[in-house]
């Protein structure tokens, strides 16, 4: 069967009951899997009993005895023993590749969500580390730390005179060092701050040790190389396919699209990767973002697409950058900032609105939300927009007032659940607005699921339990069918990918895995502890249980 041939699809009715198969269907599927709870994710067929895969497609679905009957002497069959079989999950938001240029301190209170350390605990612990090392001095930091107004280069000055320090936060958006650090790094009084970014300064201009946003010191200190990243893309994807993940949207931050290339072609994928390259990577104006994609655009690398730019509009809630409405709550007179002038921002719209790629957009503040949906508005049409499908990322500030505005747009929200279990930071709620979810899927706004891991990816399995048990906000909480339908079928719309994958439905790619408990039934706190016993990408088996399936 030719590949074009697949992709002609038409509904055929067997026996009175319902079977999805491919049009022009001639031969014996490849693989079957039987005896399972299929859910697809195609509302043409919600359930099914049976699957059949030929040429790295789907080429049936329907019931045990309908698939069955396709089958020839060279067809290998599956009984998938009443297991649930879903299609490949999508990982649609995450950041890979970079861990601290020294192994960090240990700490009470880490890694985050905690609160973290207090400022003196992390101080006296750099003070003891100083005592034997001269190499960096390595910490991650929580909430409580990144809120502290002090002057940290004179407080790390103080702890480790002669030894650098890098602070970072492991969501990303700010870090800290000392005198030593700025002298090591080549960092002058002077330097300018960089595009989406800036130098933290006290009352008389002086650096003050922090980074914010463009500028995380970190890639100064230890750039990406190819090679450390095909470990670490490596490592990820096995571990992802242990948990039924097919498809990676790498959000790019700290090092250049190039290297993460060179990196996933060395690291051969096993699952889809799509790149959103890093719009303020090594970016001096806005157009180059765009520039540096074009650049890469004849590199092709199996299973990997490069999309973009992503663009960090303002900060978060933890170190109180978002852009609120109100101010917060033990910081009067501030509500945060904006990453870029309403100037650049309507630059970094138009040219995605001329642009072949798709635009991402880091937006969390409820006012920065405004301040973008408003731009949009000027500037294009909502139909314009929905054939752009721009995403934003998180949407933590995307209130329900503001619910109809971005369906209108066809704007796609990529939803991390780990943000909206967060606890309140010293006794204070991390947003002033009410967390929406499901107000997403009511409104009719496509919704992906991602972790928003850092370093490491994070399980799945978590984020699909966070999904529907939103504690803080218990009608917001997605049905299982709403989020297992975000993870899967919800990832691939998220990036223009739905009519190649995403559900289990003839013609589309046979990216499918079969779990070892059904997500769909078990108590919220077992969801967790979910694997995959079979994953597959194109048909291919890419990760295995040694124990399964049971031998006939």
């Amino acid at each position: 069967m030719t590949r074009s041939r697949v992709k002609r699809l038409r509904y055929c009715l067997i026996a009175g009951a319902s079977l999805l198969l491919t049009s022009g269907a001639m031969g014996a599927p490849k693989l079957v899997l039987v005896n399972a709870k299929v859910f697809t994710a195609d509302p043409a067929l919600p359930y099914a009993q049976a699957v059949a895969i030929e040429d790295g497609h789907v080429l049936a679905v329907g019931r045990n005895e309908q698939v069955l009957a396709l089958t020839g002497p060279n067809t290998r069959i599956i009984d998938a023993g009443g297991r649930l079989v879903t299609p490949g999950l999508t990982e649609a938001h995450v950041h890979l590749g970079d861990a601290l240029p020294t192994s960090p301190l240990a700490i009470a209170g880490l890694p985050f969500p905690g609160p973290g350390p207090t400022a003196e605990e992390m101080l006296s612990a750099v003070e003891q580390a100083a005592k034997t090392r001269s190499d960096w001095i390595s910490a991650y930091i929580g909430p409580l730390i990144a809120r502290d107004r002090r002057n940290w280069r004179k407080a790390l000055d103080a702890a480790a005179p002669n030894t650098p320090v890098l602070l970072r936060a492991p969501w990303g958006h700010n870090s800290f060092t000392n005198s030593e650090g700025l002298r090591r790094l080549g960092i002058r009084e002077d330097i300018a701050d960089p595009l989406g970014g800036w130098w933290g300064r006290d009352e008389n201009g002086r650096l003050d040790g922090r980074a914010y946003e463009a500028e995380t010191i970190m890639p100064r200190i230890q750039p990406a190389t190819a090679e450390r990243l095909a470990t670490l893309f490596g490592e990820a994807q096995q571990r992802y396919a242990r948990w039924g993940v097919t498809s990676i949207h790498l959000m790019n931050n700290d090092k250049s699209l190039e290297v993460t290339l060179a990196g996933l072609a060395i690291a051969k994928p096993l699952q889809r990767w799509t790149v959103y390259s890093w719009g303020t990577y090594e970016t001096h104006r806005i157009p180059e973002a765009w520039a540096t994609i074009d650049k890469v655009a004849q590199q092709t690398i199996p299973k990997v697409r490069v999309e973009g730019p992503k663009w960090m509009m303002d900060g978060t809630p933890i170190e109180q950058n978002s852009l609120q409405r109100v101010d917060y709550v033990d910081r009067p007179g501030w509500r945060g900032r904006s990453n870029f002038t309403n100037e650049q921002l309507r630059e970094i719209l138009q040219l995605a609105l001329r642009g072949s790629t798709q635009a991402a957009l880091h937006v969390v503040g409820d006012a920065e939300t405004d301040r973008v949906l408003k731009m949009m508005e000027q500037l294009a049409p909502a139909t314009t927009w929905r054939a752009k499908r721009v995403r934003i990322e998180h949407g933590d500030g995307i209130g329900k007032d503001a619910l109809a505005r971005v369906a209108q747009l066809g704007v796609v929200i990529t939803q991390n659940p780990t943000h909206l279990a967060i606890p309140p930071i010293a006794g204070k709620k991390m947003l002033d607005h009410e967390i929406v979810l499901k107000g997403f899927v009511d409104a009719g706004i496509p919704l992906a699921l991602g972790s928003d891991g850092g370093i490491k990816e994070q399980n799945p399995f978590l984020n699909l339990m966070l999904a529907v048990v939103v504690q803080s906000a218990p009608s917001e909480a997605l049905t299982r069918e709403q989020a297992l339908t975000a993870y899967t079928s919800g990832g691939a719309y998220a990036e223009g990918q739905e009519k190649r994958r995403g559900r289990i439905a003839p013609g589309l790619a046979a990216d499918l895995a079969v779990l070892s408990q059904d997500v769909l039934a078990v108590p919220p706190q077992q969801l967790p502890a979910t694997t995959s016993l079979l994953t597959m990408v194109d048909g291919e088996v890419i990760f295995q249980d040694g124990l399964w399936p049971p031998r006939p």
